[in-house]
């Protein structure tokens, strides 16, 4: 009976509390000078096409189509340690080309101890300062001239994590995966020039 009484009472209170609310007509918002349906009760506003913003990073198979795309003809290592290829070559915008160097090891893999290691070398005209990407807080940072070129070291005492400099209007540093000496550092520096054409 109690329960009976329960459900009555419950009934009647939720019939009341429905009665008590008004109805309005469901007319159509203006959104500045124009209308807009409503869709289930639920204003819905006009919105812009969605708009993907293209990517900054173009892929290319060589140095060559990467040159012509960033429109410069960028000085290249002519030597790196033995065992290391060009892995990929791509461009940030149209501001730096960057080429990936990874070590590939032969039969031997003793032969070379930098079995998996990465070079990021790059290279720029329009930016100035360190364009490297490097993350790393390094124990020792040093400039010294190599050939009469300013070259700043970041690293160890005796092992370089990355080197970066400014030669003939092009920017330019040197990431390495694994730390190489100073002076293989250096043979590199010295032996990155311009080219009449690259291949991969």
């Amino acid at each position: 009976m109690t329960t009976k009484i329960k459900t009555l009472l419950v009934a009647s209170l939720a019939c009341v509390a429905i009665g008590s609310y008004s109805i309005t007509s469901a007319h159509d918002p203006s959104v500045g000078n124009r209308s807009v349906p409503m869709t289930g009760g639920i204003s819905v506003e006009p919105r812009e096409p969605n708009f993907i913003m293209p990517s900054p990073v173009h892929v290319f198979t060589t140095v060559e189509a990467a040159s012509e795309y960033i429109g410069f003809r960028p000085q290249m290592p002519k030597l790196l340690p033995v065992g290391f290829n060009i892995q990929s070559v791509i461009t940030l915008e149209k501001d730096i080309l960057q080429v990936v160097y990874v070590y590939e090891p032969g039969i031997d893999p003793y032969v070379n101890k930098a079995g998996g290691a990465l070079i990021f070398y790059r290279t720029s005209t329009t930016l100035k300062g360190d364009i490297s990407d490097d993350r790393k807080i390094h124990k020792v940072i040093e400039t010294e001239s190599v050939d009469g070129t300013k070259v700043t070291f970041k690293g160890g005492k005796k092992m370089v994590y990355l080197a970066s400099w400014i030669k003939d209007g092009q920017n330019h540093s040197l990431d390495f995966y694994r730390p190489v000496t100073r002076d293989m550092a250096k043979a590199i520096i010295r032996n990155i020039v311009e080219e009449k054409s690259h291949t991969k």
